[in-house]
Parts: C-alpha cells; sequence; structure tokens
C-alpha cells in the first residue's frame, strides 16, 4: 500500500466517524456527546428508571443535550429556606415573633481612603524609581534625582537647548 492510499484511508475513516454504522448483529448505534449521556443518566438513576446506554431509544432526544444548572442560585435557595424554617421554629419556641436580622459589612478602610493610598503608593514608587535610575543605574547621587536643577538640565536636554 503506498502512502497516498493510506492516507485516503485515514481520511475516509475520519468521515465516517460521526455517521451512523451497523454491527454485525443488527444494532445501530450513534456518536453521542458523552458529557450530555452522563446527565441523562444520573437524572434517569434519580428517578429510578432504568438506563440503557448506547442504544439510541425513541424516548429520548438524539445529539446533544445539556443540562444548564445555577447552582450559586440554588445553594442561595436552599440557604433562604434554611432561615426561614429557623426562624419559624424559633418564633413557635419563644412565643413571640422575632424580626430576621440583616448582615450588614462595614468597611474598615473607607473607600475615599483605599483611593489616596494607592495614589500615594503610585507617586512613592515613582519617586523610588527615579532616584534607583538616577543613582544606582545612572552615575550621580540618588538624592540629586529629587533636586529641580536636575530636572531643568534633563528637560534642556530633551528640548535641545544643551
Amino acid at each position: 500500500m503506498t502512502g497516498k492510499e493510506k492516507l485516503e484511508q485515514k481520511t475516509s475513516n475520519r468521515q465516517d466517524r460521526g455517521k451512523i454504522s451497523q454491527s454485525g448483529d443488527g444494532r445501530t448505534f450513534r456518536a453521542t456527546n458523552r458529557t450530555a449521556e452522563r446527565q441523562k443518566n444520573a437524572a434517569q438513576s434519580r428517578a429510578g428508571t432504568a438506563v440503557q446506554t448506547g442504544v439510541p431509544s425513541k424516548e429520548r432526544p438524539q445529539g446533544k443535550v445539556f443540562k444548564a444548572t445555577n447552582r450559586t442560585a440554588e445553594r442561595e435557595k436552599a440557604r433562604t429556606a434554611a432561615r426561614k424554617k429557623l426562624a419559624s421554629k424559633q418564633a413557635e419556641g419563644d412565643g413571640s415573633r422575632q424580626e430576621a436580622v440583616r448582615w450588614v459589612q462595614i468597611r474598615l478602610i473607607p473607600i475615599w481612603l483605599r483611593v489616596l493610598l494607592f495614589l500615594l503608593g503610585v507617586v512613592a514608587a515613582a519617586v523610588l524609581g527615579v532616584m534607583f535610575g538616577y543613582g544606582i543605574i545612572g552615575d550621580g547621587k540618588a538624592l540629586d534625582a529629587l533636586k529641580p536643577e536636575t530636572w531643568q538640565h534633563i528637560w534642556k536636554m530633551i528640548k535641545g537647548d544643551v
């Protein structure tokens, strides 16, 4: 068999993968989505019905079937139901109806102070970077980077006056 014939055989095998095929005993199989099949199996096992995998059934839809869930919403519903149940038990036990206490978050550092601290951090990082660049990478003293004469000289060099 030549290389060209091998290549043609491989490509024909790839094209046949998604199609319905017949096995020797007459059963028909279809390529399905494994995740959808697992979800259907799990749903049917919860319902208590038997599941036959691999054999298409007229009751089950073919192709991709995905179960969309919102776990966060389900958890929140369960929590609220548990809170209501607990509150009703407490009301029955106390004989008086208590109002549910709502938890409120209080910030330790206000937002305006956070923004101010961030801006101060940016300025401090810039000053330290200039001092590092001028004093350690360059040949000058680190504190000379903060003098106005140094910046005037740099500005003159940028404009081309020097």
